[in-house]
């Protein structure tokens, strides 16, 4: 990490608005993104776990969580293998990271 550099390391274009982005606690590679589930359904929300050590182009994961709220937030648990994802309806939810997405 080059706190001096000027420019951006790396990017994504999820191709939709992003409406919160965290990084995983246990990996410096793993984070998530939340976002619509593009222009047909814009209430309809997806989340997506990206690991920059398995792939840097493409989500690991990809899980529709509501269909009719737009997320809003979204937070991995310090301890347990979790997300976590709130909603515009003040709904949340919770979401268990398969075995595969827990690597540490």
């Amino acid at each position: 990490w080059d706190h001096q550099a000027k420019f951006q390391m790396m990017s994504w274009d999820l191709g939709q608005a992003i409406g919160d982005v965290a990084w995983a606690p246990y990996s410096s590679t793993t984070f998530a993104a939340i976002t619509s589930d593009g222009a047909a359904a814009p209430t309809s929300g997806v989340v997506h776990v990206y690991d920059l050590s398995v792939n840097r182009n493409e989500c690991i994961c990809e899980q529709k969580v509501v269909k009719r709220a737009k997320l809003t937030h979204v937070a991995f648990n310090s301890v347990e293998p979790i997300l976590i994802v709130g909603d515009d309806r003040g709904g949340i939810n919770t979401l268990k990271l398969s075995p595969n997405l827990r690597k540490r």
